[in-house]
């Protein structure tokens, strides 16, 4: 198994793969602005919404430690939450496995607001 995952990986970081193809002019061209104006908006969007986020779980956390809440007492209630919003969330566009990764990533600051002296 060892060797075979070892193997997987030497071939995948040696794997070159294809250039792109070279426009009919020959010349390389940048992203379109629109594009690029597109790519900035969204993700000036979406580190604004993690942040945002971030600082909901941790002040959460927070106001619930120094009601001397456990922290697998405040891990179970953000478990609903969660939970809750996933259902809430089906069937909506979606990458495989992201809103697990952001629950998965959500209870790991919990773990660390929980610990953290203010």
């Amino acid at each position: 198994m060892r060797n075979t995952a070892r193997r997987f990986w030497r071939r995948l970081l040696s794997y070159k793969a294809p250039q792109m193809s070279y426009p009919e002019d020959g010349n390389l061209h940048p992203l379109p602005e629109e594009l690029d104006r597109a790519l900035r908006r969204a993700t000036d969007r979406t580190l604004v919404a993690l942040t945002s986020l971030r600082k909901a779980v941790r002040q959460h956390v927070h106001d619930e430690r120094e009601r001397g809440t456990t922290l697998p007492q405040i891990e179970l209630e953000l478990r609903g939450i969660i939970a809750r919003v996933l259902k809430d969330a089906e069937g909506r566009d979606s990458v495989d496995g992201e809103r697990e990764t952001l629950a998965n990533q959500m209870l790991k600051w919990s773990k660390g607001f929980y610990n953290q002296e203010n």
